[in-house]
């Protein structure tokens, strides 16, 4: 399992400008096979910053959604607006532990 986790820090008014390429991309790559998660949500201390939390069956799956249309779609949105901040990283998630809840 790949894990990616990151950040957008957008400049004021932009999230609200975002929200329909959010959504479409939420539902687009939930649907991809070997998602596992894909999820924003925004900072409860900052609101000008979304999170990004995903988890993708394998490299080749997280591979297949870089190259997807509905991603270079959500890049395209993403240039019009004023990103501030922006991480986003990933790492091999195969020793998965529960810590809380199922």
């Amino acid at each position: 399992m790949i894990v990616v986790q990151g950040h957008i820090k957008f400049a004021d008014g932009d999230i609200e400008r975002m929200q329909d390429a959010m959504k479409a991309q939420l539902e687009a790559t939930n649907a991809e096979d070997g998602c596992l998660l894909y999820a924003f949500s925004r900072d409860v201390l900052d609101p000008s910053i979304i999170r990004i939390s995903e988890r993708w069956r394998d490299g080749a799956a997280l591979a297949a959604h870089g190259a997807s249309p509905h991603m270079k779609t959500f890049n395209k949105a993403m240039g019009g607006a004023t990103i501030l901040d922006i991480s986003v990283k990933s790492w091999d998630g195969d020793n998965e532990k529960t810590l809380i809840g199922k």
